[in-house]
């Protein structure tokens, strides 16, 4: 298996998705590559955009979990994302991924620099982005646990 690349970016085109301040970015720090991908795209190429990709981008601003974020970590993806909204409950600085500052091309293109300058750093975010999709997305409740859990909870009332 070839060693990740780049970066992955998917979404519209829309202000709310943070493309401007991507492409902002993208002029500011040229070495970055990172791959565009649209919304609607099958599940299948998204998939194998992810397994080449380095890193997610999140940009934008977001009111729900995206779900790109839950995919980039179920593959091992760390995310680079805007420090607002639901992103700071799912992603911890330096351990799934990193932020920047929302709308800010400058501090984003310096998160892209660092994250093609240290690729294995990259690689063990992506580890334990994909041990924290586990804990957090795992559908590990079993039938004993769930009602082990609720005949608990009753009992303390």
């Amino acid at each position: 298996m070839s060693p990740r690349k780049g970066g992955l970016f998917v979404g519209t085109l829309s202000k709310e998705s943070g493309a401007r301040t991507l492409f902002a970015a993208l002029d500011l720090f040229a070495g970055a590559r990172v791959e565009v991908l649209g919304p609607d795209a099958p599940s299948h190429k998204l998939r194998e955009r992810m397994a080449r990709a380095a890193y997610l981008v999140l940009p934008g601003t977001y009111d729900a979990v995206p779900r790109t974020l839950i995919e980039a970590f179920a593959n091992s993806l760390p995310v680079i994302g805007s420090r607002v909204g639901v992103l700071t409950e799912l992603i911890e600085e330096g351990r799934n991924g990193l932020f920047f500052e929302p709308g800010s091309a400058r501090d984003l293109a310096r998160r892209l620099a660092w994250a093609g300058a240290f690729p294995e750093k990259m690689r063990q975010m992506g580890e334990w982005a994909q041990a924290d999709y586990t804990a957090r997305f795992g559908a590990d409740w079993t039938y004993q646990r769930l009602f082990g859990e609720r005949r608990r909870y009753a009992r303390a009332l």
